[in-house]
């Protein structure tokens, strides 16, 4: 029933956006938050057909018909485009990623699948977003499209830790496997939601903090202060413990960045101070005369703090019927031993990698006990990036945040404080989350729009906030 009800008002908002000239403000939530899993799939030789994927095709149509920006081929056009500093490094990205993938078409069907990802859900985006030529207004409108979204997900996930029931897993349509797992960890369920995995829900609850920041900064609502509560809340029982450090850590940058703008530092301190001790208050309530929950928050408390050098012996005094902390308890050595991936990649193709499906095919080898034994698994952006693609894919990834920071040092002048603040933060965040987890590309590129939108030539005109 969820699946039909969902399913349903998913179709009806499409025509509804569409006609309203406002696709982008459902577009991009779906684009961020819809799960992977959700569509169909014909074979494992092809993509899977993802809602999103069909929304994409539907928003390509859209801009075609709501285009601003006019393709030319006048002599002096082309010109002007290929001396574009920002445009030329993101074609580096393009073509250097895209030649890593080519080397290994023969070899694996991954590789395929991950140029047409580049060219159709990365290129055609970006493309499709120069021509509809979106106003800052209009942006503004997609980022709470987007933190409205978060905040339902914030909610969901939450719910999800305590109740054990996963309100999207009837979502899962497709029958092939794909990454929708749960884990229990110190008595409650860590939350998911549509992200698939724990690890990626803490990432999302990172990556939106400084969206959520942005809107606060612009439109002085508490009701943002409320979400970003929500939002700590949310990273917690991801049980994530690198979020949870992340999010105090772009906090702390936040701070900072308010105090060199001279932009309402004692403010924005004082509204850290009411966040840091809402969020307290709702645990100690809800902790109180309950062991469980009770052993939930201290635990996790615990094992952050283990990663500073503390040891805690976090399942000591475990409720009845609570197994502990679980899988996972040497945190960042978790990740870190996945270094010798690319120790291996590189003594096998150091240009190149091992390819796109090598990870799929069990060809990725890591060396975390002694001996090299096959992964499945990345858990680190720059490890997949490396292992993936060699040199070229990393030297495709550093054009990529060369034209971000390129197109932010060139518009400098011309920024507001409060965007100023929101491009150094998105960057930061996302760079963060590949720590923790494989890279979030939907995540990346969206940034990437709001980073060429709000630093375009509209961007000092004034949002109506009515």
């Amino acid at each position: 029933m969820f699946l039909f009800i969902f399913s349903t008002l998913l179709f009806l908002a499409n025509i509804y956006f569409f006609y309203k000239k406002k696709y982008m403000n459902l577009f991009f939530p779906c684009l961020l938050f819809l799960p992977k899993y959700y569509g169909f799939d014909i074979s494992n030789a092809f993509p899977v057909i993802s809602a999103t994927r069909l929304m994409f095709i539907v928003f390509y149509i859209y801009t075609l018909v709501n285009k601003r920006n006019g393709i030319s081929l006048q002599k002096h056009s082309i010109s002007k485009f290929f001396s574009n500093r920002a445009i030329i490094l993101l074609s580096g990205y393009f073509i250097s990623r895209v030649i890593a993938n080519m080397y290994y078409i023969g070899t694996y069907s991954e590789a395929i699948k991950t140029i047409f990802s580049l060219l159709f859900e990365q290129l055609l985006l970006l493309f499709a977003i120069y021509l509809l030529n979106p106003s800052q207004k209009e942006m503004h409108s997609v980022i709470k499209s987007v933190v409205l979204s978060a905040s339902v997900l914030f909610v969901v996930g939450i719910f999800e830790s305590f109740s054990f029931f996963r309100p999207f897993d009837s979502l899962y349509t497709i029958s092939r496997e794909m990454h929708n797992d749960y884990y229990v960890r110190l008595g409650l369920l860590r939350a998911t939601t549509t992200l698939g995995l724990p690890v990626l829900y803490g990432n999302m609850c990172i990556l939106i903090l400084p969206l959520i920041l942005y809107l606060y900064n612009t439109e002085k609502k508490r009701r943002y202060l409320a979400i970003i509560v929500l939002d700590a809340l949310a990273t917690v029982h991801s049980g994530s413990r690198a979020d949870a450090i992340f999010f105090v850590f772009i906090t702390i940058i936040y701070l900072f960045l308010k105090l060199i703008t001279k932009d309402g530092f004692l403010t924005s301190l004082k509204n850290t101070f009411i966040v840091a001790f809402s969020l307290a208050s709702i645990i100690f309530i809800v902790s109180i005369g309950n062991k469980y929950t009770y052993y939930f928050y201290s635990g996790s408390a615990k094992a952050v703090l283990n990663e500073f050098g503390f040891d805690f012996q976090i399942n000591e005094n475990a409720p009845e019927g609570v197994s502990g902390y679980g899988d996972n308890k040497h945190g960042v050595t978790s990740r870190t031993f996945q270094f010798t991936g690319i120790e291996y990649a590189f003594g096998k193709n150091p240009v190149f990698g091992l390819g796109s499906g090598a990870l799929q095919n069990g060809d990725v080898y890591y060396n975390g006990w002694g001996t090299w034994v096959p992964y499945h698994t990345y858990d680190m952006g720059i490890v997949e990036v490396l292992i993936s693609e060699g040199i070229l894919g990393f030297i495709a990834h550093m054009f990529l945040f060369m034209s971000i920071i390129y197109i932010y040092f060139k518009r400098r002048k011309v920024l507001s404080k409060n965007n100023f603040i929101l491009l150094a933060l998105l960057p930061l965040s996302y760079l963060l989350s590949t720590l923790s987890t494989a890279n979030m590309y939907a995540f990346l590129f969206f940034d990437i729009i709001l980073c060429l939108r709000l630093t375009a030539d509209n961007s000092t005109e004034t949002i109506n906030m009515e």
